[in-house]
């Protein structure tokens, strides 16, 4: 059975390994990303909508948030920031942002607790001290079985000028990670982020290959995943119900479009046979309700609850 919700992918690495920068190129949406990772935060689950911001608890309740305030979360008492925003991408799947492994002013606890809620993963390790002792040591104590579901970026690649240099590293990590990710991927993701309109310097950042493998494993994920206990109900979004007023668009989920528009393409096979077109694979994000999880604590929600529901 598929999945009846979005795939959620983390983003990781150790600090300053570029998982911001990550985040801007899949987002399309740098302001408000460089508000939210220029400050110490819990993990920040990122999620398609026009929703109001919340924090989680460690209580279970879940807190508006004002994004103006997001320098005033407690790390003690938050297990994770979520935000909402209609960035293009977040309608394939939902991304957490968590904090870096080797933050010495922040518990491991604080990306652990949340680590269990991904179906996958983007790893960014620096080029030029790729794949840590230390990195490898956190990997190694997820499940084996999330491996096929993420991929190992070797970000800011264009730091190691040598082009003998970059083979040696390219081939130093395959090595030691083989069997630990789906692929590995050199990329300069501020080349990626400045590319626009440039096909060339999009090619060159590495990130035509890493967009390309990214949107067959969230579909992967999607069609050989299962629905979680209570969601097998939850309706998947359709295109006409997509929003095209984008406040984040980029140039990954640009190329998904064009590869979800080839796989909806019907094939013509030697047997003629009629080929489903069952429309994008776009899954529902619902904010947490008294019926699906902790309650929102919230005046506006308490009148909204209390007048005419416009929802069919």
């Amino acid at each position: 059975m598929p999945l009846t919700r979005k795939p959620r992918i983390a983003i990781m690495g150790e600090f300053s390994s570029g998982k911001s920068t990550l985040c801007n190129v899949l987002m399309g949406a740098r302001p408000l990303l460089e508000k939210v990772t220029a400050t110490q935060l819990p993990p920040v689950w990122l999620s398609y909508g026009p929703d109001d911001a919340y924090t989680m608890g460690l209580d279970g309740q879940a807190y508006d948030l004002d994004l103006r305030d997001l320098d005033q979360v407690s790390l003690e008492t938050t297990e994770h920031v979520r935000i909402f925003m209609k960035s293009d991408v977040l309608r394939y799947t939902d991304l957490i942002d968590m904090p870096g492994i080797s933050d010495p002013s922040m518990s491991p606890e604080v990306w652990e607790r949340m680590a269990h809620l991904a179906d996958g993963v983007l790893w960014c390790t620096h080029a030029t001290q790729a794949w840590r002792q230390s990195e490898s040591g956190v990997w190694n104590s997820f499940p084996a079985e999330m491996r096929q579901n993420s991929l190992l970026l070797v970000t800011r690649f264009d730091k190691i000028i040598n082009e003998g240099d970059k083979a040696k590293v390219l081939k130093r990590v395959r090595q030691e990670t083989e069997g630990l990710f789906s692929d590995v991927f050199p990329m300069s993701l501020v080349q990626a982020m400045t590319a626009g309109d440039d096909e060339g310097k999009w090619l060159q950042s590495g990130a035509h290959g890493f967009t390309n493998a990214l949107f067959d494993l969230i579909h992967r994920i999607i069609d050989e995943g299962y629905p979680e206990p209570g969601q097998e109900g939850m309706p998947m979004i359709r295109p006409d119900e997509a929003d095209t007023a984008e406040v984040g668009q980029s140039l990954i989920a640009r190329a998904f479009e064009r590869k979800m528009a080839v796989r909806n393409t019907p094939v013509v096979r030697v047997a003629p046979r009629r080929v489903a077109n069952t429309g994008e694979r776009l899954l529902r994000t619902e904010r947490p309700t008294a019926d699906t999880g902790p309650t929102v604590v919230s005046f506006s929600d308490m009148f909204a609850a209390a007048a005419p529901s416009k929802r069919s």
